[in-house]
């Protein structure tokens, strides 16, 4: 093996390790700018990191800005990459979720509504047509208004709430 060789393997290596980090941090706390991940990052020990490789590997991971529960736009892993995994963090935004034979609505906090519609979009389910989010509501569409509990029951379910 070339030296060309062993420092590509290195650097792809430690690129790998930074994503993984990256994800991790991403999961557990909330950064609203680039240099504030990066710093973080130089605090566990990669004092060499760039912003130009934080800004390839949020690329890499499909992290996307959304706002808070505050309205602070911070970076989030995009739910196609990470799969449907709800935490506490998601269902903390929700104050209540209800039908009324038409439509399901599920209540947030301010700025959360467009998460939470996000949420239940990704992975489509035949029991549900579309969502619409605004600031602190969500309203849901159910494919037939016949099985408006079912659709309901679900929406719960992907919120990470009991049914």
């Amino acid at each position: 093996m070339n030296n060309l060789t062993y420092s590509n393997d290195l650097k792809s290596a430690n690129e790998d390790s930074i994503t993984d980090i990256c994800r991790r941090l991403l999961q557990q706390q909330s950064f609203s700018t680039q240099e504030s991940l990066r710093n973080e990052l130089i605090n566990l020990g990669y004092e060499d990191i760039s912003q130009s490789t934080v800004s390839r590997v949020l690329t890499r991971l499909n992290v996307v800005k959304v706002p808070n529960a505050y309205g602070k736009k911070v970076y989030c892993l995009s739910m196609e990459n990470e799969g449907i995994k709800v935490d506490s963090a998601i269902s903390s935004q929700v104050e209540f979720v209800t039908h009324n034979q038409l439509v399901v609505v599920v209540r947030t906090h301010p700025g959360s509504a467009q998460l939470v519609a996000r949420i239940i979009d990704i992975q489509p389910h035949e029991e549900i047509l579309g969502t619409v989010g605004g600031n602190d509501t969500v309203m849901i569409a159910p494919k037939d208004i016949n099985r408006i509990s079912e659709c309901e029951a679900i929406v719960r379910k992907r919120l990470g709430m009991t049914v």
